[in-house]
């Protein structure tokens, strides 16, 4: 049953993207993968390799079967740099898979299954005409919110929707879908009645001030550090295909308090087709044990119930009004989760910004690292997905079955 998705969908290769296994080819090469899951059935997991050689295509057999597989150059040298594919696996099994790299672009890639967006807005009053845009630059001192179309960069695959905020906030707005559909490109996260009553999906989350559902800041002991003071701040589209689309956001030379050493922090947000959940890479152009960092989800206030294992895993259930307007927005039941691995957790915490007319507060995951990275999750849900979570207790339930998957990665030779 396809509800079943929800429960099984879980990353699980859990330091893969960050680390991947490298392959090493001079020619058109063949490459025999292995993959073994330690644990219980499990939907669409990622497995990605490091590719090292300058290769045009990929084919990926499982069985003798052809299964998508996506190339992707990451740093923009025109050399891909992984290969991503994903696979369903029932308890315990073991999985051998063909993988052949041709100097040819002689393999047609298999149908998107994700998608990636950013914009340059025009403001013409009819037959706007948005430019797409692959990367875009700002100084510090400009505000591009409404200069980016749609407010920031955009990733989705057919269960969840996610925009990045352009501004110092890089707060993550989330989208939620009624049905299996990839429809932003259509909507825009602006959804007309017309549309949600054909089944489209809409912006069901109001960020304020705060992470959103999973964004990265700094903390001064009492609430959240933006990105106000940086030399410039960059958003890119990665790549966009089959196995995953990602989202870059670049900050120069952030110093989060006075004093501090700038530092350069890269956040990489990679979404998976079957997935509703986020796996967040942060790269850092130093050590940052000087620097206290926070991530978390919004606390949405109306209703809100709060779940935390005081161990890295966060949750919340509560109804949200995108845009915190109610005469615009419908009021809808949304569900946040965050976890962050026990290596990187410090504690919870708490903050408002003080307008008690606004949702303006977070669940906050104080966290650090002593190293030059970390990494970490987010996922959601809505109470208008046809396949989604009847009530609080289910998805908090969801949460403590998905750490678990993630604490368990499968094994790749």
């Amino acid at each position: 049953m396809r509800i079943m998705r929800n429960l099984l969908t879980v990353i699980a290769a859990m330091a893969l993207s960050a680390s991947a296994h490298a392959v090493n080819c001079d020619g058109d090469s063949l490459v025999k993968v292995t993959v073994t899951n330690p644990a219980g059935a499990r939907k669409a997991v990622p497995v990605v390799l490091a590719v090292r050689g300058n290769y045009a295509s990929a084919e990926v057999k499982l069985n003798g079967v052809a299964i998508p597989c996506q190339l992707d150059d990451l740093n923009d040298d025109g050399i891909y740099d992984e290969l991503a594919f994903l696979t369903d696996m029932d308890k315990k099994e073991k999985q051998e898979f063909s993988v052949t790299f041709y100097k040819d672009n002689c393999v047609k890639q298999a149908e998107n299954r994700t998608y990636g967006y950013l914009g340059i807005r025009d403001r013409s009053e009819k037959n706007q005409k948005h430019q797409r845009i692959t990367s875009v630059t700002f100084p510090k001192d400009t505000n591009p919110y409404n200069y980016i179309f749609p407010h920031g960069a955009v990733m989705e695959n057919d269960m969840v929707g996610f925009r990045v905020y352009a501004d110092h906030r890089q707060s993550l707005d989330y989208y939620g879908h009624r049905n299996y559909k990839m429809d932003i490109a259509e909507t825009a996260f602006y959804t007309t009645q017309e549309q949600r009553d054909k089944g489209y999906g809409e912006d069901v989350l109001y960020t304020g001030s705060t992470y959103g559902c999973g964004a990265l800041h700094g903390w001064d002991g009492k609430k959240s550090v933006m990105f106000e003071n940086v030399r410039n701040r960059t958003q890119t589209v990665v790549t966009e295909g089959p196995v995953r689309t990602i989202l870059d956001i670049t900050n120069k030379a952030w110093q989060p308090y006075e004093g501090c050493k700038p530092v350069d922090i890269r956040t990489r947000y990679i979404l998976y087709y079957g997935h509703r959940d986020v796996e967040v890479q942060v790269k850092f152009s130093r050590p940052v044990a000087d620097i206290p960092l926070s991530t978390g989800i919004v606390d949405i206030v109306e209703g809100s119930t709060e779940f935390s294992d005081k161990a890295g895993l966060r949750g919340d259930w509560g109804r949200a009004c995108a845009g915190n307007n109610p005469k615009v927005y419908d009021t809808i039941t949304v569900g946040l989760g965050i976890y962050v691995p026990k290596q990187y957790y410090k504690a919870d915490s708490h903050f408002t910004d003080g307008k008690e007319h606004l949702p303006n507060q977070a669940y906050v995951q104080v966290v650090g690292t002593d190293t030059d990275n970390m990494h970490y999750w987010f996922t959601c849900t809505c109470d208008i997905e046809t396949f989604g979570f009847k009530d609080k207790d289910a998805w908090f339930k969801y949460l403590k079955e998905w750490k678990k998957e993630m604490e368990k990665p499968v094994c790749i030779k």
